[in-house]
């Protein structure tokens, strides 16, 4: 269980509500592995967007705001809110605006890029718990039993020929 925030949480229970079926549409359970709902991910987000630094306040207008833009649409084309409508439904807007590339309708362009801060906060979330790691086979942060053994020949050999593309070849190792 994470330490409790320094700070007030901010988000309302039909925020989190909100965030928490977004989370688990970005992340879904699959297999052996849990939602993002399941693992807290709405929790996090509710600390990052509710902590007082500039860079999550600026990301807490965009969550915000997208939250708000996703029921307004779904009142708009459902006159319900997101979290009332119909898996169908809710990814045929989530569908509109999970990208902004050259496809992105220009009405849906800002929504898209709102929604691409979204996703990152969420999948950031979600890979920093055990069971995100455990999904993507992370092997770090694990003590290497007896003496380090350094890096490989293969490892060596790549350093060698970037630096070499760089011309930093000079600088590889210490001199002595």
């Amino acid at each position: 269980t994470p330490p409790e925030a320094p700070w007030p949480l901010t988000l309302t229970p039909a925020q989190l509500s909100l965030l928490a079926l977004l989370s688990d549409i970005i992340v879904p359970a699959e297999g052996q592995s849990p939602s993002a709902s399941a693992v807290q991910v709405p929790t996090v987000l509710d600390e990052w967007v509710s902590a007082p630094y500039p860079n999550q306040q600026q990301d807490r207008l965009t969550i915000l705001s997208a939250l708000a833009w996703l029921d307004d649409e779904a009142a708009l084309r459902f006159s319900q809110p997101f979290t009332a409508l119909g898996t169908p439904q809710q990814l045929a807007i989530i569908d509109d605006v999970a990208y902004d590339n050259d496809q992105t309708p220009r009405q849906f362009q800002r929504i898209a890029r709102a929604f691409g801060r979204l996703r990152n906060l969420v999948l950031a979330a979600y890979f920093c718990t055990p069971e995100g790691i455990g999904d993507i086979g992370y092997l770090g942060n694990v003590a290497i039993a007896g003496d380090y053994p350094g890096p490989t020949p293969e490892a060596y050999s790549h350093l060698d020929k970037t630096l070499a593309e760089l011309g930093l070849s000079d600088f590889a190792y210490p001199v002595g």
